[in-house]
């Protein structure tokens, strides 16, 4: 029961975060937001190929 709560309880807090982001940058957080996306993919790419480099064959 707990977990529904945290859940329901995140998903208010990023609602919220998203509105009040938005009504005080406008269109800035998307812009952010697929930044942010775009360097994790990069870093997660990173990362995949030092552990393929580094595990021995």
């Amino acid at each position: 029961m707990s977990g529904m709560y945290y859940k329901g309880l995140g998903f208010l807090v990023w609602k919220g975060v998203t509105w009040y982001l938005r009504r005080r940058y406008g269109s800035a957080p998307k812009k952010i937001g697929a930044g942010a996306l775009v360097a994790a993919a990069i870093a997660a790419a990173i990362a995949i190929a030092q552990r393929q480099r580094s595990t021995p064959a």
